[in-house]
């Protein structure tokens, strides 16, 4: 069948924050723990590995699984609120919008139906998302919560998308794992170790791309 719809992670595609991120985690945890440095950078390394993974998820699994101490929801839920606040100052600029994607993006506008489905927290993506101007350009915009699979699952239901007429974007395995899950082909992204996992599945460049080309090689390998 024919591609569709495109849905595109956010953060890692279409805006390079991940960086800016690790970073105001990494702030966030010194004000609030004694965790040194090769601690931090654990959780730097998982940071970088799971683009897909929600900042609730994330704080939970650097108490639980590198700290080794349990942590209430109330808790996550005021350092998620936090967070957001060490990283305002620097997430609202246009610096970070991918240049390539968002030309293939102006350039494909008729050509598929956009979505973006994305980690970051729902209320912040759809402020960022007007200040950059970009919102003309997407069909819908979804955070979490819920988690991605969710979403994902919720646009087929809310817009009667059949999944062999979608590909989601991304730059973490965890999104192919969501992309799997709702049976939708994924295409890597911006990550080397997706490259090596999905040699055949993987965008090195937005410029000459056939995506629809790339999608069906895509399900040939995870179909």
């Amino acid at each position: 069948m024919a591609l569709r719809v495109v849905v595109w992670d956010f953060d890692g595609v279409v805006f390079n924050s991940m960086h800016l991120k690790g970073e105001g985690f990494k702030a966030l945890f010194r004000r609030h723990t004694k965790a040194d440095e090769t601690i931090l950078k654990a959780f730097e390394d998982y940071h970088y590995a799971n683009g897909g993974v929600s900042r609730f998820d994330k704080i939970a699994h650097f108490y639980t699984q590198i700290l080794k101490k349990t942590i209430d929801v109330d808790k996550i839920n005021a350092l998620v609120e936090e967070f957001g606040q060490i990283i305002s100052k620097d997430l609202f600029s246009r610096e970070h919008l991918n240049a390539e994607v968002l030309d293939f993006i102006k350039a494909n506008d008729e050509a598929y139906i956009f979505h973006i489905a994305s980690a970051a927290l729902h209320s912040e993506l759809q402020v960022l998302c007007e200040f950059l101007g970009i919102v003309p350009y997407f069909k819908s915009i979804e955070g979490t919560p819920p988690a991605k699979v969710k979403i994902l699952s919720n646009l087929c239901a809310k817009y009667g998308y059949e999944p062999s007429q979608m590909v989601l974007i991304g730059d973490s395995k965890s999104d192919y794992e969501s992309a799997r899950a709702n049976k939708i082909a994924f295409l890597g992204y911006n990550n080397p170790a997706l490259k090596e996992l999905w040699p055949n599945a993987y965008i090195h460049t937005f410029k000459g791309l056939d995506l629809e080309k790339l999608t069906q090689r895509a399900c040939l390998d995870q179909f």
